[in-house]
């Protein structure tokens, strides 16, 4: 675990967010407190050690803030809501995958991993969990001090970034990745590829002094310059 900024904690260990199945983020904004993402089916009980070992409670977790609907981010949320009943926080888009209108889609390219995938795709099944709170982009909420929802498309339909205003912080989930230089996010498991070149685009168009990744180590200094220089290389 580390601390990123002053009351921003990765919980996932920063060598191997495979503990959890992708990054989960605590943040505590004078006594409120949310995460962002809630990894794996299983992790529940993994995430509230952390959280108790950092000196919190898991019951004064408020939200839980849904950054895309993939099993490896939402996994963990139903058990988290049940146990703290925080509220869920999430965009429009995604909500059935989350609420479970619809099901998990398993990778979308290339074909034949597409099919082959098929009969295995109940394995990425997550337990639905209604979100209380639908998002769309450029929304303010006033959890945790203040954020502001980013809609930023293609890993899947829903996928947002999350600014927390007053600390100039992006939370950017699987938009962009970060191990040893930023990269692209899982392509087989990206909905539209356009879409995401795009929504890097966009993210490269705001100020941003760090940047939290959903896989990856966080950039706690000139984050906003490197986004931009990565995007300026994107076809």
């Amino acid at each position: 675990m580390q601390e990123i900024i002053t009351g921003v904690f990765q919980l996932s260990r920063w060598w191997d967010q495979a503990d959890l199945g992708s990054n989960v983020y605590l943040i505590d904004a004078g006594g409120e407190l949310a995460l962002i993402d809630a990894g794996f089916k299983g992790k529940e009980t993994l995430i509230f050690q952390r959280v108790r070992h950092l000196g919190y409670s898991p019951s004064r977790i408020a939200a839980i803030i849904v950054t895309h609907h993939h099993p490896d981010h939402i996994g963990g949320l139903a058990g988290l809501v049940k146990a703290t009943e925080a509220r869920v926080v999430a965009h429009a888009a995604d909500a059935p995958f989350i609420d479970g209108r619809l099901s998990q889609p398993g990778p979308s390219r290339p074909r034949w991993l597409r099919r082959a995938a098929q009969p295995f795709n109940s394995l990425l099944a997550t337990h639905p969990v209604k979100v209380d709170i639908e998002v769309a982009d450029g929304d303010e909420l006033p959890l945790v001090g203040g954020i502001r929802i980013l809609h930023a498309p293609g890993h899947t339909p829903g996928s947002i970034c999350i600014f927390l205003k007053k600390d100039g912080v992006v939370f950017t989930g699987d938009l962009l990745a970060q191990r040893f230089g930023l990269k692209w996010p899982s392509i087989p498991f990206t909905h539209d590829v356009v879409q995401l070149k795009h929504s890097v685009k966009k993210l490269a168009g705001h100020e941003f002094k760090a940047a939290c990744f959903g896989h990856g180590s966080p950039i706690r200094v000139n984050a906003g310059e490197r986004v931009k220089r990565f995007a300026g290389h994107v076809i």
